[in-house]
């Protein structure tokens, strides 16, 4: 079932979130079209090669998921799993952890996704610039790595602008609202 697959937040995402991941990063499709600012550097990669036993296989359960399911499957299994909380609520859902959106197709998928369930708010960081991001729906925030949809998600060396990634998602919003803003993170 698929609300296996989805795991709630962790102690740098807040336990008021749900993730749910396309594919892993092994596979990640900006990496390999050359659209991914951090390439090898990226932490989803590292997870998967410290827990290369486990975290892989677990993704390639998702991606597989993900991609033969309809969009009205996921959704009842993302509401399933978020009524299942026992403690606390859920309030965001968190797309893409690892890997990156497949097609356009996916992009597809994922805005009858956040229609299907309203009352969470999504969020996903992507490089894929050569997707149609336009008429997503209101509940959806998409970081553009490295170019503006929502907001820009841009790795640097220093910071230099006015919004920064403070690298713990439990008390900040920047990347889960829309806002035009350019969110730096510091590559470590």
């Amino acid at each position: 079932m698929l609300k296996n697959l989805i795991k709630r937040g962790n102690m740098k995402i807040g336990k008021n979130t749900l993730i749910f991941n396309m594919g892993p990063a092994e596979l990640c499709p900006s990496r390999d079209k050359g659209l991914c600012q951090v390439g090898h550097r990226c932490y989803a990669l590292k997870a998967e090669r410290q827990y290369h036993h486990v975290v892989p296989q677990y993704r390639f359960r998702q991606a597989r998921f993900w991609l033969e399911n309809e969009s009205h499957v996921i959704s009842k299994a993302i509401k399933d799993k978020a009524k299942a909380i026992r403690v606390g609520s859920i309030d965001y859902v968190r797309i893409n952890e690892s890997g990156d959106f497949w097609s356009q197709e996916c992009v597809n998928k994922l805005f009858e996704v956040c229609n299907e369930v309203p009352e969470l708010r999504f969020y996903v960081y992507t490089a894929r610039r050569d997707l149609n991001f336009e008429g997503r729906p209101g509940n959806l925030t998409v970081n553009g790595s490295g170019f503006m949809v929502d907001n820009e998600f841009k790795a640097v060396n220093e910071v230099t602008g006015e919004y920064v990634c403070p690298g713990d998602c439990r008390d900040c919003n920047l990347c889960k609202q829309n806002g035009n803003k350019t969110i730096e993170v510091v590559m470590h």
